[in-house]
């Protein structure tokens, strides 16, 4: 039930390579080389960031058990894990793999891919390519991962991907997503997948709705614009506010320090950390962050330099979490080019409508059935049911 909360942190993950624009310096040299790290980063036609938080399920809870004493919210060992796990990858780039990053236009197209996991298999995908949306969802990772379901659980989430193998070629689309391949779809029916899911292939309403959230904030949090508008308010408080600092070196990197007003870095940051707010809310968990209360109290954020390059960038949340939460570090992993793969799907498969998911789910349901009746059928769980 975490996934769309979980999923909104991408969206700080495109705004890092922004930082690099700061000018307001009390150190030159270090500008200088914030500058030219983030140049050499933007040198490649893509840009991928990976999105971790830098702490333990038990860290997690104890962070998320703070947040919640002044409301008396207990928070779940499962949600800690979870976030403890979370791994987000994004990447963006030029559709023709030809122009630099820091050559583009402001009203340039973009490619962009987004996947989570929690530690395994990718959980669920969103890719906006020339224009159109493609999603990918990982049954047996949500049983497994997500859920912690054991073995017969996961292999029941495995079952309709080896069935789909056997629908007719007029769902080959349908068969595709079920078999948890990329496949083109409609970026305003992810509730009516939700429910033909419920409906016909008796996946739970809350993992469905789960899976509908994170296609839907993904897909919203890819789109150029968004990711524009985003970028740009995050440059303009750095710009008119921020300060960097060297402070040595760690893991092999040069460290930088940016330090900013609370306010700003919240505003910069607003879509993200109120979109974390309200899925909190929405799922009866504390809110890892709130609004600062001392809008002109300092915060910071390190960057690491590894060979002249930007690699890594870290905010603490805890900086904008209640009073006396403790540290909650997000960590954001930079690289030039891109992890995921910007290019179109080569299956010529037409989009996945509502209606050809539901064809679908009915004829695996009735497959089910008929293997159920079949007396001679082993009476074993498994994929190695015939």
């Amino acid at each position: 039930m975490f996934l769309t909360r979980l999923a909104a942190l991408g969206g700080a993950a495109l705004l890092v390579a922004a930082t690099g624009a700061c000018q307001v310096v009390q150190n030159a040299r270090t500008g200088l080389q914030v500058s030219d790290a983030v140049d050499e980063l933007l040198s490649w036609e893509a840009l991928t960031t990976v999105a971790t938080l830098d702490a333990t399920p038990g860290e997690v809870y104890d962070y998320l058990q703070r947040a919640g004493a002044a409301s008396g919210r207990e928070p779940s060992t499962d949600a800690a894990r979870l976030l403890a796990d979370l791994e987000l990858t994004v990447s963006v780039g030029d559709p023709e793999g030809e122009t630099r990053m820091k050559d583009l236009e402001p009203d340039d197209p973009l490619n962009a891919a987004m996947t989570v996991n929690f530690g395994g298999r990718d959980v669920a995908g969103v890719k906006l390519l020339d224009g159109r949306s493609y999603a990918r969802v990982g049954g047996r990772a949500i049983v497994e991962d997500v859920y912690g379901g054991d073995e017969a659980a996961v292999a029941r989430a495995e079952r309709p991907q080896q069935d789909a193998a056997a629908l007719p070629p007029s769902l080959d689309t349908a068969a595709l997503a079920l078999g948890g391949e990329w496949v083109e779809v409609e970026p305003f029916a992810y509730d009516a997948y939700a429910g033909a899911l419920v409906e016909h292939g008796g996946v739970d309403p809350e993992v469905a709705e789960a899976l509908a959230g994170v296609l839907t904030d993904g897909g919203a949090m890819l789109d150029p614009a968004a990711q524009r508008d985003f970028a740009g308010g995050l440059e303009s408080t750095l710009r008119s506010g921020g300060s960097l600092r060297g402070t040595g070196e760690g893991r092999g990197a040069d460290t930088v320090e940016i330090r900013l007003p609370a306010g700003d870095a919240y505003r910069a940051l607003g879509p993200v950390l109120t979109l974390l707010t309200e899925q909190c809310e929405r799922f009866g968990v504390a809110p890892l962050v709130s609004e600062p209360a001392d809008p002109s109290a300092e915060v910071t954020a390190e960057l690491a330099i590894r060979n002249g390059v930007l690699t890594n960038a870290t905010f603490d949340l805890g900086q904008f979490g209640p009073e006396g939460a403790g540290p909650l570090p997000l960590n954001l992993f930079l690289a030039g080019g891109a992890a995921l793969n910007l290019d179109p799907p080569t299956t010529p498969a037409a989009p996945l409508t509502p209606e050809d998911l539901t064809v679908a789910l009915l004829y695996l349901a009735e497959r089910n059935e008929d293997r159920a009746a079949d007396e001679s059928r082993a009476d074993v769980p498994g994929p190695i049911q015939p």
